[in-house]
């Protein structure tokens, strides 16, 4: 089984050497990847797919998607998965289904925001129970996101921590700027934050002139946040979880995922602006 899953379904399992990973099969997530390749721009936000998988001997036929293991590669992977955009029921949900997702949007930071941690991993830290996640609100969902950022501020350095988020920042907002351009509906998705805690990788990255010392950390628009691939290797941003996507041309951009996509930087700019917290980080 894939040993850093913090959210969604079990049954994803490491194939080979690690580098791809089988994930069980749903006929639209599979028909979701295979149309993403009309856009290159869209393709590079999400984990490469190399088609299907059939494993035999199991009374469900062994179904499996193969999609490129994020965290390989690695040595202290921190890992956030956020669920994006403030609807989570699909076109065909009945009516049931339908009235049940509502309530759990409206009862999660999924209403109101547009952005829910579903779980995390972090070097050095206990992560909180998933049902803990499920309660944050728009008041403490910045101490769940500064609490992931906290492996990069103590195990290297407030410096480091400034360098990942804006890192993201550039990220996320280069997404939004593909969602614009893209006619997609993505429910239910997330994005898959992952960083390196380690310090001999940063220290590595520096020498070899691959990224700066962290920059400015007030959260203002500069050059600096534009992303030239520099973080590549030590971090990176992908949508996963496509179970409820469609592409839907002619229909335009996903305004839903787009908003909770802007909602996010919003957050991530005020963790930069606010700094490390005294004792929690």
């Amino acid at each position: 089984l894939l040993e850093h899953q913090v959210a969604g379904h079990g049954g994803v399992l490491r194939v080979g050497d690690g580098k791809v990973v089988a994930k069980p099969l749903i006929q639209r997530e599979q028909e979701f990847y295979e149309a993403s390749a009309q856009s290159a721009k869209f393709k590079a936000f999400i984990p490469e797919y190399y088609g299907t998988l059939q494993q035999e001997g199991l009374s469900d036929g062994g179904s499996y998607i193969c999609l490129e293991n994020l965290t390989a590669g690695y040595e202290q992977p921190c890992i956030l998965d956020v669920k994006i955009g403030t609807r989570i029921h699909d076109i065909d949900a009945s009516p049931e289904k339908l009235a049940k997702m509502l309530r759990k949007a409206q009862a999660s930071t999924t209403g109101s925001l547009g952005v829910r941690i579903c779980g995390m991993s972090v070097a050095g830290v206990t992560s909180p129970a998933r049902d803990w996640f499920g309660q944050l609100t728009v008041e403490t969902i910045k101490d769940a996101l500064a609490m992931y950022f906290s492996g990069a501020n103590s195990v290297v350095s407030a410096e480091y921590r400034r360098f990942v988020i804006r890192q993201f920042i550039a990220e996320v907002e280069d997404l939004a700027a593909v969602i614009r351009s893209v006619e997609t509906r993505m429910y239910a998705s997330s994005l898959l934050f992952i960083y390196d805690a380690s310090k001999a990788r940063y220290e590595q990255f520096i020498s070899e002139g691959k990224c700066d010392n962290g920059g400015n950390s007030d959260g203002a628009d500069s050059d600096d946040d534009e992303d030239d691939d520099s973080s590549a290797g030590l971090l990176d941003v992908k949508a996963i979880d496509f179970a409820h996507s469609h592409w839907v041309p002619g229909q335009g951009c996903d305004e839903l995922y787009l908003s909770g996509l802007e909602k996010l930087v919003e957050l991530l700019r005020g963790l930069l602006r606010d700094g490390p917290v005294a004792g929690g980080e």
